[in-house]
């Protein structure tokens, strides 16, 4: 692997899925094989890391519906929820079949908190969902009589607690059993996962240290090709939310992740590898002179773009960066989204500002349409655009639609663990529709939450999709820790368009296929993605 930093296309948060705030869980699927795989246990002396339900006598807690174990089949989560005076706990544990860990804890929450995240239900059995905003189906969880037996028998102790030592093999089995459990798309990838686990016990021994178990497990997830699954090496506390968020802000954090497609920065680092012939590393000097090689491409892509806006309009801005519109010479409007995120610049991670992101995304599309509300067609460009909040895919095509309507189908796991398939109806905003022919611009780029949105478009009459697949990424980024300072990623959710396909690993076909960035275009000074969109939009209807 070259090591040269993805600069301008280097993704902005790896964690971010569909909706940018990480779900800090695990799943189950039907693939719980029987192989003999052990993990040793512990019987840490923490009170941090037990399982109980242990409440007061105060009333407002104590006989509070909330207090009990919980439990999230088909996400391998279990929570505990306990009181304490006037206050509640909540402790997030991953589980698998075979292994037990204490991932997230939240403490001295008021009731009204407590509420804000969960919703307790008695109908049609007793149960918790998790509050979520609109149009994404909630988690939901089931009450349990008793916390799990293997949260009992097998709970790990984890890097923070006494006593802990590191071990490469109970955390490689950790690892192996969550990916059996939870996966999915093991087939749809074309990986044999007990092979995977054979082949890496011929050289877990000689694994003694994190980086080494970092690099090891990269290795082991590598062929998969899938951008959600991921690695993270950094300082891992009790509260795992407050940790990742720590962590994608400082350069030391290590990452690891792979792609489905060819990005625009693979593409233009193999154009400038052809010039060099085969070579097995690169200089320091070459290294430079390939980013300098991508960042002038890019440019030269982003030149040409906006060399497309009538010279009467105004190139609007807006979301610290993320948002663009022009009109073009032809009276069509564009608009480039390039993230479904982190359009504050206070913002001071991505674990940060949901909200604001949903309030500054409705308040711009709301602008940018008013200003192209009297061209004859729209093109929305999400070549760039490496996703974020799902919540915010959803405000921006709300504004695309005529009626209320299915617009995309959701379940997690698989088999017998299966969720029931949750169809998200959306309704048209209140204000500034768009319904004139509209073109989305896709590419390998194209990712996770942007996939939402593209999925979610493509049901609307009006719209076209221009360009090459996109990446093919769209469950969640399910969180899973290991004992060491390891997190990781798995996907667990399936997303389905309205017809019931699945572009998981494919990514979504364009109605009209056009190369992205061609060197002839850059050279060139043009688009043929905006071209043909132009084209399309003056012959429909």
């Amino acid at each position: 692997m070259y090591s040269i930093k993805e600069s301008f296309f280097e993704r902005k948060s790896l964690l971010v899925a569909s909706c940018v705030s990480i779900i800090l869980l695990t799943g189950c699927d039907d693939n719980n094989k029987d192989r003999k795989v052990s993990s040793s246990s512990s019987s840490s002396s923490l009170s941090s890391a037990s399982v109980s339900s242990s409440s007061s006598s105060n009333p407002s807690v104590s006989d509070s519906p909330y207090l009990g174990q919980w439990h999230a089949p088909a996400y391998g989560y279990v929570l505990s929820v306990s009181a304490d005076s006037n206050s509640f706990t909540v402790k997030n544990y991953s589980v698998t079949t075979k292994d037990c860990l204490l991932q997230n804890v939240d403490s001295n929450l008021s009731l009204s908190d407590l509420k804000k995240d969960y919703l307790h239900s008695n109908t049609p059995t007793e149960m918790l969902q998790q509050n979520i905003p609109d149009y994404l189906p909630a988690i939901t969880f089931k009450k349990l009589e008793a916390p799990p037996k293997v949260c009992e028998d097998n709970l790990q102790k984890v890097k923070t607690d006494a006593g802990y030592s590191f071990d490469a093999k109970k955390d490689f089995d950790i690892f192996w059993n969550a990916f059996n459990e939870l996966y999915v798309y093991f087939e749809l990838r074309g990986m044999d996962w007990d092979k995977a686990y054979d082949d890496a016990l011929t050289s877990i021994d000689n694994v003694t240290n994190e980086t080494e178990l970092f690099e090891f497990l990269s290795a082991v997830i590598a062929p998969l090709g899938d951008p959600h699954v991921m690695l993270l090496k950094a300082p891992l506390k009790p509260d795992l939310n407050k940790s990742l968020e720590e962590a994608l802000t400082k350069e030391s954090t290590s990452l690891f992740y792979t792609e489905t497609q060819e990005t625009l920065y693979q593409q233009l680092l193999a154009e400038y590898l052809q010039t060099l012939g085969a070579k097995d590393e690169l200089t320091a000097t070459q290294i430079t002179a390939a980013e300098n090689y991508i960042a002038e491409n890019s440019d030269k892509v982003r030149s040409n773009i906006f060399s497309y806006a009538d010279t009467s309009s105004d190139i609007e801005v807006r979301a610290a960066g993320e948002i663009a519109w022009f009109t073009t010479k032809d009276n069509m409007g564009y608009l480039l989204i390039d993230s479904m995120s982190e359009y504050s610049e206070e913002q001071s991670g991505v674990f940060s500002g949901m909200d604001a992101d949903i309030a500054i995304a409705e308040a711009t599309i709301n602008e940018a349409l008013q200003d192209l509300a009297n061209t004859d067609g729209l093109i929305i460009d999400v070549r760039f655009n490496d996703g974020g909040h799902d919540q915010v895919s959803i405000a921006f095509v709300r504004h695309f639609m005529s009626r209320s309507q299915v617009v995309y189908s959701k379940f997690a796991g698989s088999g017998a663990l299966q969720t029931p398939r949750k169809d998200v109806v959306l309704e048209p905003a209140d204000k500034n529709l768009y319904l004139k022919p509209t073109a989305v611009l896709v590419s390998g780029d194209t990712v996770s939450a942007a996939e939402l949105f593209v999925i979610a478009m493509a049901s609307l009459p009006q719209v076209a999709i221009v360009g090459e697949p996109t990446a093919g990424a769209f469950s969640d980024i399910l969180i899973k820790r290991l004992t060491s300072d390891i997190a990781f990623g798995i996907s667990n959710e399936t997303y389905l368009d309205t017809l019931g396909n699945n572009y998981e690993g494919i990514g979504i076909p364009a109605d009209i296929a056009v190369p992205f960035a061609t060197p002839e275009e850059r050279n060139g000074g043009y688009d043929s993605g905006i071209d043909q969109s132009i084209n399309w939009i003056k012959q429909a209807p």
